[in-house]
């Protein structure tokens, strides 16, 4: 007889290998609460940095990052200006010079994109299976009939890739240089090479909820 256990087995593993799965998402937010979000009327968004060497990537690569990080912040109900426009405005590259065009400026920070695996060992678990026997009907014909048995089976070892991706984001204000709202999200999924979509929900999750306070 199948236990509830040896069900329970089965479907995990099903869904192991079926379904990609998040290892882990993590968000972890800071807010001024005494600041006004309310009256922001413009931002700047300074480019995309790291400390990782995506150079190896290529511009279109890096451009991308960049693309996906402004039209993100698109969502915004005021007016958003890049660094190189809010530099060309006020002529100047220091951020503490944008107070003349805008009330805040971000900062978006990779600080992690990287892969590895883990191996998952060989597993026996308890299955059924639909088998044939052969069966006389009521006028003594013979036809296949199936029935279930269960059985275990043996699964080899197996490789799970990871995508790994970490990426914070300092809000500041332009004239007091204070932050005033922040997040850190860390995010790991059983996947390969699955950071560029990754790094599109966590952009699109950040500016959702920032609209949300300077609305």
């Amino acid at each position: 007889m199948v236990t509830v256990k040896k069900i329970f087995g089965v479907l995990l593993l099903l869904a192991l290998l079926i379904l990609p799965q998040n290892v882990s998402a993590e968000k972890t937010d800071f807010k001024d609460n005494y600041y006004n979000f309310r009256n922001v009327r413009g931002v700047v968004l300074l480019d995309v940095s790291s400390n990782i060497d995506f150079r190896n990537r290529g511009n279109l690569f890096v451009q991308k990052l960049r693309t996906t990080y402004q039209d993100n912040a698109r969502r915004l109900k005021c007016n958003v200006l890049t660094e190189d426009q809010a530099s060309r405005m006020t002529g100047s590259s220091d951020p503490r010079s944008f107070a003349s065009v805008a009330d805040l400026y971000i900062q978006c920070n990779i600080r992690d994109w990287s892969d590895d695996y883990y191996i998952v060992p060989e597993r026996t678990v308890w299955e059924k299976k639909k088998m044939y026997r052969s069966a006389r009907d009521y006028d003594g014909n013979y036809y296949e009939e199936a029935y279930y048995m269960t059985v275990p089976v043996t699964y080899p070892p197996y490789r799970v890739d990871i995508s790994k991706i970490a990426v914070n984001f300092e809000v500041y204000d332009t004239r007091t240089g204070k932050l005033v709202f922040g997040r850190e999200d860390v995010r790991d999924r059983n996947d390969k090479s699955a950071q560029d979509g990754m790094y599109g929900r966590i952009c699109n999750s950040f500016f959702q909820d920032f609209a949300k306070l300077v609305k």
